[in-house]
């Protein structure tokens, strides 16, 4: 099955992987009402065939950020006692509309969702506007290690859902694998920076219960920088785009170590290129 392409990009539409995305689904829905729960998890696990190493290893993989369970479940778990959360590298807003859901009920919490990229930008926008979310603060640039300042911004391929040229896997610095992959293109533009403890400074944030990062690769350069102040925040979620056993992974695993997390890898694997870290101070929000 070949992808569509647009001017050179590859585009991934709902037609082409609407139909993996569903047998995927079916064959979890089946196996649980057939075995169960547990006994289910376990065959995934073993094969493997479990949802994040399907994610890792397919090139529809585009068609299944909306479907992040166990980032949904962190945030979930995270959030419960909680009221603020930052969203950093929102896409479409898929987390942040998710962690709406679990805050809105609360009097005093807050959301900011952080997206450089002005296509994903203003469908975001247009989002957080129908739902008139008041508490949801949307930021236009770009985490990086420097503040106020316009770095090129590598576009990434295109998803093209809602038409627009949205793109879900654009970075200030992607990795050498992304720039090999099939999602690289020759799209570039320049964005505006912040650091994160900046923005957290910014929005005079006491405490950050929880961080979502899903930066394409600049995860590496922002965690590591050893003047970034991560004091208030206590819990993240990062999607880490190097492989577990690599020397960047050891170092980001390292760098939150003496900021004082304790560190959970959530489904780390040998072979694909990216999984989840979650740091957490106190319990696990799991």
């Amino acid at each position: 099955m070949k992808l569509r392409k647009d001017r050179g990009d590859i585009v991934i539409g709902w037609s082409e992987a609407g139909p993996f995305f569903a047998i995927y689904i079916l064959m979890r829905i089946m196996l649980r009402l057939l075995l169960g729960e547990i006994r289910r998890n376990h065959i995934i696990r073993t094969l493997p065939i479990h949802y994040y190493t399907v994610l890792a290893r397919n090139r529809y993989t585009a068609l299944l950020l909306r479907h992040e369970p166990h980032v949904r479940r962190v945030i979930k778990q995270g959030l419960k006692d909680g009221q603020t959360f930052i969203d950093v590298g929102a896409f479409l807003g898929f987390h942040t509309l998710y962690a709406y859901k679990i805050l809105r009920s609360k009097k005093h919490y807050k959301i900011i969702a952080v997206e450089p990229y002005p296509p994903n930008y203003n469908i975001l926008k247009r989002k957080i506007d129908r739902i008139k979310a008041k508490n949801i603060i949307l930021v236009d640039e770009a985490i990086y290690i420097k503040d106020a300042t316009e770095v090129e911004f590598y576009r990434g391929g295109l998803c093209n859902w809602f038409g627009c040229g949205e793109s879900p896997s654009g970075s200030v610095l992607p990795t050498k694998q992304y720039k090999r992959g099939d999602y690289s293109s020759d799209g570039v533009l320049r964005v505006r920076t912040v650091r994160l403890d900046s923005l957290i400074n910014r929005f005079g944030l006491k405490r950050v219960d929880l961080i979502k990062m899903d930066i394409e690769g600049a995860e590496y350069h922002v965690l590591t920088d050893p003047t970034l102040d991560l004091s208030k925040v206590e819990n993240l979620i990062v999607e880490v785009h190097y492989n577990y056993m690599s020397r960047e992974s050891h170092e980001i695993i390292g760098a939150l170590t003496r900021k004082g997390f304790k560190i959970v890898p959530l489904y780390p694997n040998r072979t694909p290129k990216s999984y989840h870290l979650l740091a957490c101070r106190d319990k696990v929000p799991w």
